[in-house]
């Protein structure tokens, strides 16, 4: 099989680069020919597996639309007309190199937050295997804001018929909430037994550093218990409550690491509850060299989301990756999960009494009762690798393409019969 994995977004901090990294990977190791097209390379690009991977940028004729893409990124309110524009010019380069190389699936990573993109590129190829991957963005699930009417707005619902009857289309999301969002809310059910449930993978660390090491390295203190907030500040995640359920723990120390961004002054509300001496910012993007060392030092990670959270939350999949205990929201099936696989504490996502009384609990806890959370993670790896992710997905690719060609090999068969 012949996949072109798709991903406009692969230079942006997140968890999309790091993706990027290792999908692809575990499909090739399923046996797929893979090639990789994106807008602008991938962000730490050293790590990335060797494969044929194509840029839209990556030729001097077309710099001018990287500076163009920058700047609406650096204006008030532009990321999202960069972002269209960096996904609309990496998919006229997905269908060019459709054409021209003929894959068997053109995999969409990130359809959304402007998931109608694809079918417009539906609209101008036919007869072809397309699969999404769709994250349910709070912007397009909350009804009332202006992005909300735009993408759900009637006058899509002819492009979208359009395009689902001139391809074969799969979509594949994190989990059973977000499958019902899609199949029920999204423009009047139009995706309807299309979507498929597919859990993060996940890649297991080989070797973990030693807790005092990882302290000495990032020069933390040694005897303080460590908990962890990591990743870039989005609208989803919600560290206010956690700042307040900190107020009056002594002896307990909360490192953020991760772009903070322009909407929240987390060092402003640090001021605010007086936590000066236990909050270290760390507001940058973080390596994967560099992100052993935060997980390995910390007791444990904080998942802090608001209630309408529905996404699956691949940070805690990054915990279990490093073994590390998780004090989690109950929203988006975390706390279910945390609860399943004894890997953590959960409490009300939102509810700053209920955190408090995780972090009490946490501190009560023996040092027996932490590895016991720590080891927990091992069966939830068995239930979440790379490996049963790939294996999914293939057989969705496959189905997809047997689809395909089943339909073109009707529609011949009408044409000879008219003919």
């Amino acid at each position: 099989m012949k996949i072109l994995y798709v991903c406009p977004f692969a230079h942006r901090p997140g968890h999309t680069p790091q993706a990027v990294k290792n999908e692809p990977a575990a499909l090739i190791e399923q046996g797929a020919e893979l090639s990789v097209c994106t807008f602008r390379g991938v962000l730490d690009q050293r790590e990335i597996p060797s494969m044929l991977h194509f840029s839209v940028v990556s030729t001097k004729a077309l710099f001018p639309l990287d500076i163009l893409a920058r700047l609406l990124n650096a204006l008030p309110g532009g990321m999202n007309a960069s972002r269209l524009l960096e996904q609309v010019s990496t998919l006229c380069l997905a269908v060019n190199l459709k054409r021209r190389l003929s894959y068997d699936i053109l995999y969409f990573r990130d359809a959304d937050p402007f998931v109608f993109v694809p079918f417009l590129t539906g609209c101008f190829i036919k007869n072809r295997s397309l699969a999404c991957s769709l994250l349910g963005t709070k912007s397009l699930r909350i009804p009332g804001s202006l992005y909300h009417k735009l993408v759900n707005a009637s006058a899509w619902k002819p492009i979208y018929r359009r395009a689902l009857s001139r391809n074969q289309y799969a979509f594949i999301c994190e989990s059973e909430l977000l499958k019902d969002f899609f199949e029920a809310k999204f423009l009047d059910g139009i995706l309807a037994g299309k979507v498929n449930v597919v859990p993060l993978g996940m890649k297991k660390i080989n070797a973990q550093i030693d807790q005092r090491e990882a302290r000495q390295y990032l020069d933390l203190p040694e005897e303080r218990t460590i908990f962890l907030h990591f990743g870039s500040l989005h609208q989803d995640k919600n560290i206010k409550i956690i700042l307040a359920a900190m107020k009056g723990i002594p002896d307990i120390l909360l490192v953020h690491a991760g772009k903070t961004g322009t909407k929240t002054d987390l060092a402003h509300l640090v001021n605010y509850h007086s936590l000066q001496d236990k909050v270290i910012i760390k507001d940058c993007y973080i390596p994967e060299m560099e992100k052993q060392y935060f997980f390995a030092a910390a007791d444990a990670i904080i998942l802090s989301y608001n209630k309408d959270f529905l996404v699956a939350g691949s940070m805690l999949w990054e915990a279990v990756r490093f073994k590390l205990p998780a004090i989690s929201s109950d929203n988006g099936g975390l706390g279910e999960l945390v609860r399943k696989y004894k890997i953590g504490l959960v409490f009300n996502a939102e509810d700053v009494d209920s955190l408090n009384h995780a972090l009490l609990t946490f501190l009560d806890s023996s040092h027996s009762q932490r590895e016991t959370m720590a080891n927990s993670c091992e069966h939830f790896y068995d239930d979440f690798s790379y490996n049963k992710w790939s294996g999914r997905c293939i057989k969705i690719f496959t189905d997809l393409c047997e689809q395909t060609g089943k339909e073109n090999s009707d529609k011949l068969i009408i044409k000879k019969v008219i003919a």
